[in-house]
């Protein structure tokens, strides 16, 4: 196990955990020389540029606005469309440095930028697109970073789930709950294995399901994608004991059924091997 990870395993088993360290200390493993705290330091010059401006606020709202302009505007953050799917749209060093993201990486330097100036920021892990929130005595604000950080109406959010879905669905109060670090990082990694997988890397993939089943080892999606990618990379013990365990957590999982083929392939691979 290589630093970075031997710190993530430490970091996320303790509360809270500290979110943009491990976003960055996920980072770490595709660019192992990467300075941490440089970049923690970035985010608190960031706060400290935007101090005077935004703590002159009256009220939440306004404190809301101020810092998209800062951040979106001033500074130049911005979604980065074009390029979607580029891997370093998900490594926040990337995203400080190059100021283009996806929605939950943009988020994560509006949350840790904004909590630094005394806004109460939670992720929102919505479908299809992570939104921040900001909180007051007043009630909630919901805010999309990837557009510049605009306050979004229950019209908006209504419209947005119609696009997700391709459908009218009923706004329920669970979609637009807080998500706690443990679950943005696990998001943020599901983005990174969809890249990888979707581009045939296996081993990146691989490291991604590692991470995200150190955040939630009794993921049973995640055991049955892991067992095969270890499959396919031969690693056919490994794949065995990720199916057997996908079984003990997940018994009427609508996979069982292959899964239990899988086992017995799996046992006949292992005793060639041995």
């Amino acid at each position: 196990m290589n630093e970075a990870r031997r710190e993530f395993v430490s970091l996320v088993a303790r509360d809270p955990v500290p979110l943009a360290r491990c976003a960055l200390l996920i980072a770490k493993e595709e660019y192992p020389a990467l300075d941490v705290d440089k970049y923690l330091d970035s985010l608190s010059a960031l706060a400290r540029k935007g101090e005077a401006q935004i703590c002159a606020a009256e009220d939440t709202f306004e404190r809301v606005e101020r810092l998209s302009n800062f951040l979106f505007v001033e500074q130049g953050f911005a979604g980065n469309s074009n390029e979607y799917d580029d891997p370093r749209n998900s490594f926040l060093n990337d995203v400080i440095e190059r100021k283009l993201g996806i929605p939950i990486s943009l988020s994560v330097v509006y949350i840790e930028v904004g909590r630094q100036l005394g806004l109460d920021l939670h992720g929102v892990s919505f479908p299809g697109h992570f939104l921040v929130k900001a909180v007051d005595e007043l009630g909630e604000l919901i805010i999309d970073p990837f557009n510049q950080g605009c306050i979004l109406s229950i019209d908006d959010i209504r419209a947005r789930l119609h696009q997700v879905y391709g459908e009218e669905m009923e706004l329920q109060p669970e979609l637009l709950k807080a998500a706690d670090a443990r679950q943005i990082l696990s998001r943020m990694l599901r983005n990174l294995k969809n890249i990888y997988v979707g581009s045939s890397d296996w081993t990146r993939g691989l490291s991604t399901l590692d991470r995200i089943l150190i955040l939630e080892p009794k993921s049973s999606n995640e055991l049955l994608e892991r067992s095969g990618l270890y499959e396919k990379l031969e690693c056919f013990q490994a794949a065995l004991d990720d199916l057997q365990s996908f079984l003990s957590v997940s018994p009427d999982h609508p996979d069982t059924e292959s899964a239990r083929e899988g086992v017995i392939r799996l046992m006949r691979q292992v005793a060639l091997i041995n």
